[in-house]
């Protein structure tokens, strides 16, 4: 079973905004929380720099497993992964890149930090 691998909990936000503005822009984004406690377990792939003439930016691009049914979208944000004694994993904001592929026991998230 998956659910003795999920160790750790996510703080998840979406985005809840879907008005337009008088122009027919989307207004700012509005989220909300979502999970404050979603199991799963996260680990990080990768890290790059990327220069681009004088700005500089650090992307790291993670996996997240979850528990199949967990609703989880592309364009979600999670602000905090812990373990479940409260131990931090990664902090900050990352977002789901892309749809959650379903596993046979989970699914899996792409996530992405950019900063």
């Amino acid at each position: 079973m998956i659910a003795g691998r999920l160790t750790h909990r996510a703080r998840v936000e979406r985005n809840v905004a879907a008005a337009k503005d008088a122009w027919g822009n989307p207004v700012a984004p509005d989220f909300q929380e979502l999970y404050s406690a979603l199991k799963c377990f996260a680990w990080s792939t990768s890290s790059r720099e990327q220069v681009d003439g004088t700005k500089t930016a650090m992307f790291e691009d993670a996996r997240m497993m979850i528990f199949l049914g967990a609703d989880l979208r592309e364009g979600d944000v999670i602000t905090r992964i812990e373990k479940r004694n409260g131990d931090l994993v990664m902090d900050g904001r990352l977002k789901v890149e892309g749809p959650i592929q379903h596993k046979h026991t989970h699914g899996e998230a792409a996530i992405q930090r950019i900063s």
